[in-house]
C-alpha cells in the first residue's frame, strides 16, 4: 500500500487550479526563507530615560562642585602660607644684613612696603600678590601686597607720639615677635577690629570653624 501511496499522480488540472494561482500570489524564494527578521523597535531613548539621565548628572554636579569650590579655597590657603614662609626666609635674610628687619614707612604706599627685599638686593625676585581678595589699608589705595609690619617701626612711633600706645600689642599681645606678616582670609576681608585692645589685629583663619570663615591668615616671627 506504501507503494501505491508515493506512485499518486496529481492531475495536471488541479495543478494548475490551486499551485499555480498561489505561487504567483505569493511569490516566496529561498533566500527570503532564510534572511533574518528585521527589528522594528526604534533605537533612541525615550522620554523618562532621558530625564533619568538628566537627573543622575544634576546630582553628581550636586555632590562635585562643593567638593571642587573647597578644594579651591584649601589651596589658595595652602598657596598664602607658601608665600608668607618664602617672605619670611626674605625678611630673614634682610635681618642678617642689615641687623633689622624692614622699616615700615607710613609715608609709602603698601605696595612699596616690602620693595626693600626686591632691591638693590633680590632676597626675592618680587613680592608676591595675595591669593584671596585685594584690600583697602587705612586712608590708602587698593592693594594686593600681602599686609607687613614690623615691631622696630611700632617702638619708633610710641616714642613720638606716647598717648597713642604702642600699636604693636595690637598684633603681638606677649610682645614676643619682630614682624607681623597678613593676608585676606577665605571671607574676603581683613578681620581685625583696630579697637585699640591688645591682640586685637590678629585674628587667624581656623579651617576646623569652616572652609570659608572669618580670620586671617597670620604669620609672624622670629
Amino acid at each position: 500500500m506504501s507503494r501505491s501511496i508515493r506512485s499518486i499522480h496529481v492531475p495536471q488540472f488541479v495543478i494548475r487550479l490551486f499551485v499555480t494561482p498561489a505561487r504567483e500570489a505569493y511569490p516566496v524564494n529561498n533566500k527570503q526563507l532564510r534572511r533574518p527578521m528585521r527589528r522594528t523597535d526604534s533605537p533612541a531613548f525615550t522620554l523618562i530615560e532621558l530625564l533619568i539621565v538628566v537627573a543622575i548628572i544634576a546630582i553628581l554636579a550636586a555632590i562635585a562642585v562643593p567638593n571642587f569650590l573647597e578644594a579651591q579655597v584649601r589651596a589658595k590657603v595652602a598657596r598664602s602660607r607658601t608665600d608668607m614662609r618664602t617672605l619670611a626666609t626674605a625678611l630673614e635674610s634682610y635681618a642678617v644684613d642689615h641687623s633689622a628687619y624692614p622699616f615700615v614707612d607710613n609715608k609709602v604706599d603698601y605696595t612699596e612696603k616690602l620693595a626693600p627685599l626686591t632691591t638693590p638686593v633680590a632676597y626675592i625676585t618680587s613680592v608676591p600678590i595675595q591669593a584671596f581678595a585685594a584690600w583697602t589699608p587705612f586712608g590708602g589705595k587698593t592693594t594686593t601686597v600681602y599686609y607687613y609690619n614690623d615691631r622696630r617701626t611700632c617702638d619708633w612711633m610710641y616714642e613720638l607720639f606716647p598717648d597713642w600706645g604702642n600699636s604693636w600689642y595690637y598684633y603681638d599681645a606677649e610682645g614676643n615677635h619682630k614682624w607681623y606678616l597678613s593676608s585676606v582670609g577665605p571671607d574676603g576681608d581683613y578681620d581685625q577690629s583696630w579697637d585699640g585692645t591688645p591682640n586685637c589685629n590678629n585674628h587667624p583663619y581656623d579651617p576646623t570653624n569652616g572652609t570659608i570663615s572669618d580670620g586671617d591668615i597670620i604669620r609672624v616671627g622670629p
